[in-house]
């Protein structure tokens, strides 16, 4: 993997950094500029943070993991009911070995040696639910690359308010994500309000994941292969049992450990594209060692899918050109996902 990774896909630390969040909302714009800087350091440096006093409430984290829980706990024809595969938009539960490793753009695993991951996932996507900014009757907009809505929940009688307690999650997720958006372009010399208008849908995965402890012991199967996020940034909520790992410069691999009260803050694909691979969308895996049953939940966070994705004029130069042509988010997301799911096709 790491021999064919660019700069822009390495860390280039031996530790991941943690950011105080408590001036994300503050009056005073040196504050947040202050902020934006320390950010700035951190997604060009490592494209990992962690992040502190981040606003969302620790009993909807501690809710979301209860849940996730609960329904891998489920009997497996129980989970199939909301079976991803019965979907045109990616969402519902993949069993193990339901997603394929695909590498990354740079280091494609090809198609006939991608192997299925040692984990199990339930996605849901956008839903107006989901959006403070939205009344609740408001629609979702033209959806050509067919990824909004339509999430395939269990019954409640299967598990009562695991669809409540899911939103609720993402209620706070999305205004947080919304807030950071604002923090990036401060952080990138734009107004704060620079990306409002490109996330007013936004497009927003979300997964509930479960890592079984190895198999074998000492015989090490990917829970989840070296990749990078496809959208803007990914926020994590991880657990307590460790398994993610970050490839640095060196080619080392550096364990992300959980740390109490904190969030996962990583740059993907989008975001790092926008700022000509100065955000660096950092190759990262998980390998759950720890004998114990892991448990994560990843909020995706990405433009409205009909944004278009270009880099920015300032982050050019004839010594360094655009690092890619302008794309749709949509088509970029909807050709990620078609790849890394069994039982999809381009």
């Amino acid at each position: 993997m790491s021999q064919q990774a660019d700069s822009s896909q390495l860390a280039n630390c031996d530790h991941i950094p943690v950011i105080d969040l408590s001036n994300i909302d503050s009056a005073s714009l040196e504050e947040r500029q202050k902020l934006a800087q320390t950010i700035f350091d951190a997604c060009s440096q490592v494209g990992f943070f962690y992040i502190k006093n981040h606003g969302i409430p620790e009993e909807l984290v501690n809710g979301i993991h209860n849940a996730a829980a609960l329904f891998f706990d489920l009997p497996e024809e129980e989970k199939m009911k909301s079976y991803i595969g019965n979907s045109q938009k990616f969402r519902g539960y993949s069993p193990i070995g339901g997603e394929k490793s695909t590498g990354t753009e740079d280091d494609p695993i090809p198609e006939e040696e991608a192997v299925g991951v040692l984990s199990e996932a339930f996605d849901i996507g956008y839903e107006v639910a989901m959006d403070s900014s939205k009344p609740k009757d408001a629609t979702l907009p033209p959806d050509p690359y067919e990824l909004y809505g339509d999430n395939q929940w269990p019954d409640e009688e299967t598990i009562a308010g695991f669809s409540e307690t899911y939103v609720q999650y993402c209620i706070s997720a999305l205004d947080l994500c919304r807030k950071m958006m604002k923090i990036f372009a401060l952080a990138l010399g734009l107004p704060e309000t620079y990306f409002d208008s490109s996330i007013r849908t936004p497009g927003v995965t979300s997964r509930m994941m479960h890592y079984p402890a190895q198999p074998v012991p000492g015989e090490v199967q990917e829970g989840l292969g070296a990749h990078t996020d496809w959208e803007c940034f990914t926020i994590l909520s991880q657990g307590k049992v460790p398994g993610l790992e970050i490839l640095n410069h060196k080619g080392d691999w550096i364990l992300a450990p959980p740390i109490p009260g904190t969030l996962v803050v990583n740059i993907a694909d989008c975001l790092s594209t926008w700022t000509n691979k100065t955000f660096k969308s950092t190759i990262h895996r998980v390998n759950n060692l720890s004998g114990e049953e892991r448990y994560s939940i990843p909020f995706f966070f990405g433009v409205d899918y009909d944004a278009t994705v270009s880099v920015l004029e300032k982050y050019t130069s004839s010594d360094n050109p655009p690092c890619r042509s302008p794309f749709k988010a949509g088509d970029w997301v909807r050709e990620k996902l078609s790849r890394a799911y069994v039982g999809y096709e381009g």
